[in-house]
């Protein structure tokens, strides 16, 4: 038996105890003192230990994990999204079904109020394009549309959205971004990309209707999102995308006691000079709330064939991508930020902007580092072997997202051809190259399901069945680490989060199985008995 030096006021028994140490330890009991762990061991030992008047949690012979972290997702954006249309495929089929949602829409909006819908995939869709304004205004004459292509990197709006909008064939693309427009008439067609998309869909329309919500209607939309994470067993997220209107949100939940996952944010690059000027580094706040890295966009996504590649995609746009930032400018920002003490995550998918990447950050670091700072690269899908070299020798760490094989994998296929496609987010050779692997959804990209992570982690096979590079696979094991201590090194949290040991925090995911210990098929299907945040039940299957 462990044992710590606190009372114990709550116990967790009947279950079996995972710990995910360096030992590997299994026990049958935990003590739990506050919001902390003061003791491990059997059932029997720690119950003697505990004396009467001790609360009792039974586990219900459930196995009991570290709680498990998604160390990139957009819960935000994802509250923000809950009342919208959900487009993503196989309910989706064709263009039709979602002009069919959209009617269907309007006739529960009053004229004039804006109808958001997300997670559509144009090569899921019999026609293999993008729905565009010439679709959409037919059945929205009198309501703005914003439809969220699942990679958030694009987007759809329909006519009465661009007027509102004043995007005409006046309107130029901003750097990194694309408008596609009409060959014939030079109008718009609706579809955005990348910076366009940016700037409209989170800069302007996001930020206003979040800053136009009452404070009790903006705590509802964050706790109903919370409470989503939490019933899949989330105890820790971190918010990729934060504006100090997000910080606000969080700010107001936590204060009304009604966070149930505890959040490290990303500030966007653009709000970073505030940040700085106020004092304040990656690590400022409390256990629920705290200011992470600083966060860079380098290319477009991999989804919407916008991430910076070195050779062309084999499919519409059949192009290079996008570079969102001058490789100069990124090295500048990356030097800046650096130098003020905060953590760096870069968006980056393609290589030949993780090239870029290399270079900003071997500015700062050397060939070689300890990377103190902990720098880290959000998705790095096309991290080759030459990149991954690099990377491991300055010691980046990565942030990446395996449920993408089930949801998005055809998609990398058709977009890279077998054999690159099979080279795509690396995973098994960024763990033997030493590189610090943080597992999460990225969601609403894709479902915040971590069971989804974990399956595409081990399984990495696409929706029609194809596994994609079968050499990357990992153990459902390291799939384990990749949500628990992969996720807690990257936001500085290993000595209190990722394992369950005495002085870590008491934040538990209960499942009613070994993962390990199940066909890795069924695993989707694993019911969540308990999730637990600091010693408190915040769900309960």
């Amino acid at each position: 038996m462990q044992k710590g030096q606190a009372c114990i006021d709550k116990l967790f028994i009947n279950g079996r105890i995972e710990t995910l140490d360096q030992n590997q330890t299994v026990c049958q009991a935990i003590g739990v003192s506050g919001d902390r762990i003061v003791t491990l061991g059997s059932e029997r030992e720690l119950r003697k230990l505990a004396g009467s008047g001790v609360e009792m949690v039974d586990l219900e012979g459930g196995v009991l994990f570290p709680g498990l972290i998604d160390s990139h997702t957009h819960l935000m954006i994802y509250a923000y999204l809950l009342d919208g249309l959900d487009l993503a495929p196989p309910r989706v089929k064709k263009i039709n079904d979602i002009v069919i949602s959209i009617k269907k829409a309007v006739e529960k909006h009053q004229p004039g109020e804006w109808i958001r819908g997300s997670r559509f995939v144009e090569y899921s869709l019999s026609e293999n394009r993008y729905p565009t304004r010439y679709d959409l205004d037919p059945v929205s004459p009198d309501n703005p549309v914003i439809l969220y292509h699942t990679s958030f990197h694009a987007c759809v709006l329909n006519g009465v959205a661009m007027s509102q909008l004043g995007l005409n064939k006046e309107t130029p693309a901003p750097m990194g971004g694309v408008i596609e427009k009409d060959p014939e008439t030079g109008d718009p067609t609706g579809v955005l990309h990348d910076a366009a998309m940016n700037e409209i869909a989170f800069n302007r329309l996001f930020v206003r209707d979040l800053e136009s919500m009452t404070t009790e209607a903006r705590v509802e939309m964050c706790s109903q999102a919370m409470t989503k994470f939490a019933e899949v067993g989330i105890v820790a997220v971190a918010d990729a995308l934060v504006m100090p209107v997000c910080l606000s949100i969080y700010q107001e939940t936590l204060s009304a006691g009604k966070a149930k996952v505890r959040v490290y944010t990303m500030p966007e690059l653009t709000f970073s000079d505030s940040l700085i000027a106020s004092g304040v580094k990656t690590g400022f706040g409390n256990d629920m709330l705290k200011i992470g890295p600083i966060k860079i966009f380098v290319d477009g996504g991999m989804s919407n064939r916008m991430a910076a590649v070195k050779t062309p995609y084999r499919c519409k746009p059949y192009g290079h991508g996008l570079k969102v930032m001058p490789k100069d400018d990124l090295i500048a920002a990356v030097k800046r930020i650096h130098k003020h003490g905060f953590q760096i995550a870069v968006h980056c998918q393609g290589d030949a902007a993780l090239s870029d990447v290399m270079d900003a950050f071997e500015a700062v670091l050397g060939p070689k580092s300890e990377n103190r700072l902990r720098h880290r690269i959000e998705h790095a899908g096309c991290l080759y072997n030459d990149l991954l070299k690099r990377a491991a020798a300055m010691n980046i760490y990565v942030s990446s997202q395996p449920v993408f094989f089930s949801f998005l994998g055809d998609g990398f296929v058709e977009a890279f051809g077998e054999v690159t496609a099979d080279k795509l987010y690396p995973f098994k050779s960024m763990l033997q190259a030493g590189i610090r692997l943080g597992g999460s959804s990225d969601c609403p990209v894709s479902l915040h399901d971590p069971r989804l992570g974990l399956a595409g982690a081990v399984l990495r096979k696409s929706s029609s069945g194809r596994i994609i590079g079968p050499q990357e696979r990992l153990t459902m094991d390291d799939a384990l680490h990749m949500f628990t201590t992969g996720s807690a090194w990257l936001s500085f949290e290993e000595k209190i989060a990722g394992t369950v040991e005495i002085g870590k925090r008491a934040d538990f995911t209960v499942f009613a199985a070994d993962p390990r210990h199940i066909p890795i098929e069924d695993l989707p299907d694993l019911a969540v008995k308990m999730t637990v945040l600091g010693g408190e039940c915040t769900y309960r299957g």
